[in-house]
């Protein structure tokens, strides 16, 4: 058996010994339950005869179905569950992986050459208790956040913050440095919606999406999100959109005509400012820090003629977020 090979089993809780029947069989439910469980989890379907699955596994599954055996939750909600868990995971490793592997190769440039599998197993200890620590601590925020997420939809500011020239640098810089430039945004537009009391949604590779409970804050999050990228050495200006309104949130997500109208907002906005709606308007013309300045009627897909507003801050105000 290969390092690899072995460490794989070191993962997996030991080698690949049982069919998906016999998983079933042993924790006492239908193969149909098991598979829409194993897809959920975003893995690929395995042969009736194939050895894919161990110990560990079974105890895994063993362990979800008792939440649904113990009245806890039903069926479908430890589906949407397991999927949440699988898609989030399966994107946290790519990440991680990723960032590592650039890690390597920026080493190795220097000369030092070092073997991935290698890293990867001593980082493994310490990556998994992050994941469990981090896990809490988001945990610990939702809760607080729980009587607000009694309903599905509640009135949210939507802001969305896009690359300018995108598809153009993605054309002509090489791969390493276009990667380094999306981390760069990611990473530097998650700290500003955080620090500024928001919450990213989630990023699509030239985009990110947050949310904030008010305008107010929405506002000085995407103004804080535009200066930070101009005086940025890297990154390029971004336009960004907002709008305040009814949200429907499901699945970690959000959806809605506020979402379409912020993103719809965006594509309006020149690099480098940040536009958004009259009727968000309304609640930030009174913010001393904060200047409005109406702009020609557009007409915008799904919402008719649309009057935008350029919102910018007002000569020497403090109010933008420093994450430095």
């Amino acid at each position: 058996m290969s390092d690899r090979d072995d460490f794989i089993a070191q993962l997996l809780g030991g080698p690949l010994t049982l069919r998906r029947r016999e998983v079933a069989r042993a924790v006492g439910i239908s193969l149909l339950s098991a598979r829409k469980l194993w897809r959920a989890l975003g893995f690929p379907g395995v042969g009736d005869e194939d050895l894919a699955f161990t110990g560990t596994d079974r105890e895994a599954l063993d362990r979800v179905v008792g939440l649904v055996r113990n009245d806890l939750i039903d069926e479908e909600t430890a589906i949407a569950c397991a999927r949440a868990l699988g898609q989030n995971t399966d994107r946290l490793v790519s990440w991680q992986i990723e960032a590592l592997m650039e890690h390597l190769a920026t080493r190795s440039a220097g000369g030092v050459v070092e073997d991935p599998l290698k890293l990867i197993e001593q980082l493994t200890p310490e990556l998994e208790l992050l994941l469990v620590y981090s896990f809490r601590r988001q945990l610990a925020a939702a809760v607080s956040r729980l009587d607000e997420s009694a309903e599905a939809e509640i009135a949210l500011t939507v802001g969305f913050a896009d690359l300018v020239a995108y598809t153009r640098l993605s054309r002509r810089l090489p791969r390493r440095e276009l990667s380094r430039l999306v981390q760069r945004f990611e990473g530097l537009a998650s700290d500003v919606v955080t620090t500024g009391g928001g919450r990213v949604v989630k990023t699509v590779g030239d985009e990110v999406l947050f949310i904030a409970p008010d305008p107010i804050t929405g506002a000085v999050i995407a103004l804080s999100i535009s200066e930070r990228m101009a005086v940025d050495d890297l990154v390029p200006d971004v336009r960004v959109g907002i709008s305040h309104g009814p949200v429907l949130r499901s699945l970690g997500d959000v959806y809605g005509t506020t979402v379409n109208l912020a993103s719809r907002l965006t594509a309006l906005a020149q690099p480098g400012t940040v536009v958004t709606d009259p009727e968000t308007a309304k609640a930030l013309q009174d913010q001393p820090d904060i200047v409005l300045v109406a702009q020609r009627r557009r007409l915008v897909r799904g919402f008719g003629q649309v009057q935008p507003l350029l919102v910018a801050p007002a000569s020497g105000t403090s109010r933008l977020i420093n994450v430095d």
